[in-house]
């Protein structure tokens, strides 16, 4: 799949920094120690001990897919979010089982539900200690910022959308790409994020069961009981 959009983008590179929830960023990632306190995928969790290790409906342990410092998102997205604590982003993850459909939500209203009853999990906390409780530990990467993205499609004349290379890849800020069904039901909630499957580290690329999956963030506008909801669409 591509990774541009448009035969002329509008790019440039672009570091952490404030404003970037009214442009959308390409996200690009390396190795990182797991226990760094970076924004990262993958690596050990800081999910503290006085907090269940969450499980899925099936009684499934979870696989933590993002670990995001709330001060980090804030800078970069102009949230706020408690400061000193971290996002934990959980999956429902088996090698060998499928399991797509668990995770996955294109605007019904039963699949959301099956995600919310656990299925994934976005957690808001306090900083723990490193930990891990899952069968699985993905490498961790530290989210780098590449270009930004013109994902306006609206100015695209109708006979030039089949030449555009949509894309598909990793980014943070202001609007997804190839979300299917933008009306998602998602009022209360605002786009944080979205990581390409094939953006995994080796051995890892079946996250979201496939490796052209896309796993989308959305946060919480009030979070004090529900931090956000997370999922995952195939086109």
């Amino acid at each position: 799949m591509q990774k541009n959009l448009g035969k002329n983008p509008k790019v440039k590179n672009v570091e952490y920094k404030d404003g970037v929830e009214k442009m959308s960023v390409e996200i690009i990632f390396k190795d990182v120690e797991n226990e760094s306190i970076k924004p990262r995928l993958g690596g050990y969790s800081f999910l503290p001990e006085n907090i269940d290790w969450p499980l899925n409906p099936n009684g499934d342990k979870l696989t933590l897919v993002l670990s995001l410092p709330t001060n980090f998102l804030n800078k970069t997205l102009n949230l706020n979010l408690p400061q000193e604590h971290v996002l934990s982003v959980f999956t429902t993850y088996k090698k060998d089982d499928y399991f797509l459909d668990l995770i996955t939500f294109h605007g019904d209203k039963e699949e959301l539900k099956n995600i919310k009853n656990g299925f994934t999990k976005v957690l808001l906390h306090e900083a723990g200690d490193i930990r891990n409780e899952s069968d699985y530990l993905i490498p961790a990467q530290e989210f780098i910022f590449g270009e930004e993205l013109n994902l306006d499609l609206e100015a695209v004349d109708d006979e030039d959308l089949d030449e555009i290379e949509i894309y598909c890849g990793s980014l943070i800020g202001n609007i997804p790409s190839l979300l299917q069904i933008e009306n998602l039901g998602l009022d209360d909630y605002h786009f944080c994020l979205q990581i390409y499957g094939g953006d995994f580290p080796e051995g890892f690329h079946d996250l979201f069961s496939l490796s052209d999956s896309i796993g989308y963030l959305f946060i919480n506008n009030n979070y004090d009981h529900d931090a956000g909801v997370f999922f995952t669409q195939c086109t």
